[in-house]
């Protein structure tokens, strides 16, 4: 069935719920380890913040807990740079992370 019988099968008002319904969905391989540090930071950079805000050891750390899935990455670096702030650290540490994944 071609692009246009579709959309115009999917235009009949019996099927319109059933159009409305579809949506899309893509999926992405996990980051490597090298390309979770570039990842973080290079989201660091755009927001203005300095490298090596975060020490080897927590972007090891992330990598291993989120598997190099982007959306884990970004919740533990986000909970990671609280954790540190409210620490009164200069630098997201290892133990940052840590106390971040326990909780």
């Amino acid at each position: 069935m071609d692009q246009e019988s579709l959309k115009a099968k999917f235009g009949l008002s019996i099927l319109e719920s059933l159009a409305n319904s579809i949506s899309v969905s893509a999926s992405m391989s996990a980051l490597p380890e090298q390309e979770t540090y570039s990842y973080i930071e290079e989201r660091i950079k755009h927001v203005g913040g300095t490298i090596g805000l975060f020490t080897k050891g927590a972007m090891n750390l992330i990598h291993q807990a989120s598997g190099g899935i982007l959306r884990s990455i970004n919740s533990l670096s986000s909970a990671g740079i609280m954790k540190a702030f409210t620490a009164g650290s200069q630098s997201v540490e290892l133990e940052h992370i840590q106390a971040v994944i326990q909780r």
